[in-house]
């Protein structure tokens, strides 16, 4: 097979294998009202988990933040292992271990009628450890595979894995549901687990897993031998631009995954619409990320600099943010307002752990060191998580005090704050592209400071 074959191979399974990662993820969020109407249950077979919505509710958001700080602490960790074994393996084993306790959570509790809380928190921890074996590994593989050309526009197309995870998520939850929320876990399960066999047989970590003779490196071939040390979380959170984006993440992720995990329960819950009519609704917010990714992802390989344009969509977030907080209970406007949300919320997101993730840990203060991307992205995203984990814990306490507008005016707070963290690189950046246009300044740099290349 030739290298461009084994390149588009490679990009299909990670795009398909970690879209079945965030897919998994939908399981739950797509069914909240279900599974909050068998906890209050009372009936023969088992008595009521929870006696008040309120306290269901509040164990929706806790079972969310605990799976987003488990899942953060895991990311500093596989990230770190990631530089140190093979990375398909490390996907492979998360995708395994994710069909395991996915049916142990959402799945047998239903077949068995065994109804505990410590029971939940248990297995949803196991699950938020094991989908972080994904994103650093996977994003090592593409890195592996692809160099710096047209990265923004790879990146940003590959990016887009997870709200076509989403989607497709959020369509399986939508038909299996009506046979029972425990099957929407199960289907998840069956699915991922297939496609961990996948990963392990079709594809290769790195180009010279099968040595191909004749094959010259250029600058926009992929990486052909690993060169460099691994690097300690410390190093990595030092370098250039790390610790910015970081805080940045922080912010927008918890922004990015509360529509993730509470978005069809608050069309139910707002506007009383059906479960399975707001499992399909909320797709719109994961189309909306997949063209911010891909344009994104575009343009800023055109620019040569990626802040500029992030900070302008976070801009236009805010905005979005206030229009969708107000829009009402009209499906159409809704879809609408809700996919511009997702263009400014899960484009720049999906920039950021996907393109400036690989710009960060492929920068010059690493030398050529090969073997620190899969530790730079999983403190990136590990983060990120960080703040979501919180987050997930306060949404449900000030939905209560204060109503779902001044959910979304938090979160409007919160991309201001995420701005505000990258605000200085993207001066920075801009200066830079006024002195290119001048003529004063040549070649563009990107965000880390790597020379572009077309």
């Amino acid at each position: 097979m030739s290298t461009s074959s084994r390149k588009a191979l490679v990009f299909v399974v990670t795009f398909v294998s970690y879209g079945l990662y965030h897919a998994s993820r939908k399981s739950l969020s797509g069914v909240k009202s279900s599974i909050k109407a068998d906890w209050l249950s009372n009936t023969s077979a088992h008595p009521p988990l929870f006696t008040s919505e309120a306290d269901a509710k509040h164990f929706l958001g806790s079972l969310d933040a605990i799976f987003m700080a488990a899942y953060a602490a895991a990311l500093f960790f596989w990230g770190w292992l990631g530089d140190r074994l093979n990375p398909k393996l490390v996907v492979a084993a998360g995708m395994i271990g994710s069909a395991i306790t996915l049916t142990l959570f959402g799945t047998i509790p239903k077949w068995l009628n065994f109804y505990h809380v410590p029971y939940y928190i248990i297995t949803y921890i196991a699950f938020g450890l094991v989908q972080a074996c994904g994103w650093p590994s996977e994003i090592a593989i593409m890195a592996n595979w692809f160099g710096k050309g047209n990265r923004g526009f790879v990146m940003g197309v590959w990016a887009a894995c997870q709200p076509v995870g989403n989607i497709f998520g959020s369509i399986f939850t939508a038909m299996v549901l009506p046979l029972g929320y425990e099957y929407t876990f199960l289907l998840n399960s069956v699915m991922i687990a297939i496609g961990a066999v996948v990963v392990v047989m079709a594809i290769d970590s790195t180009p010279n897993e099968e040595h191909e003779a004749g094959v010259e490196a250029n600058s926009t071939e992929p990486h052909h031998n690993f060169h460099g040390e691994p690097i300690s979380l410390f190093k990595a959170v030092l370098l250039p631009g790390v610790l910015a984006y970081c805080i940045c993440n922080a912010c927008l992720k918890l922004v990015n995954y509360a529509f993730f995990f509470w978005l069809p329960l608050y069309l139910t819950d707002a506007y009383n619409w059906e479960e399975s009519q707001a499992d399909q609704l909320s797709i719109w917010y994961d189309f909306g990320g997949i063209i911010g990714s891909v344009l994104g992802g575009y343009i800023t390989d055109k620019m040569g600099k990626r802040s500029p344009l992030i900070v302008a969509m976070l801009v236009c977030s805010i905005g979005c943010l206030y229009f969708y907080a107000h829009v009402g209970p009209y499906m159409f406007w809704n879809a609408l307002v809700m996919t511009t949300v997702g263009v400014t919320v899960s484009g720049p997101y999906n920039l950021i752990v996907g393109s400036i993730s690989i710009d960060l840990g492929s920068q010059p203060a690493l030398a050529g060191n090969t073997q620190a991307m899969s530790t730079v992205s999983g403190l990136l995203d590990g983060t990120g998580s960080a703040g979501s984990a919180i987050g997930q814990l306060l949404i449900p306490i000030i939905q209560d005090d204060l109503g779902w507008k001044a959910v979304f005016y938090v979160f409007m707070l919160l991309n201001g704050f995420a701005i505000l963290a990258i605000l200085k690189r993207c001066i920075i950046d801009l200066k830079s592209l006024r002195k290119m246009r001048s003529g004063e300044e040549s070649p563009l740099l990107n965000d880390d400071g790597n020379q572009h290349e077309d």
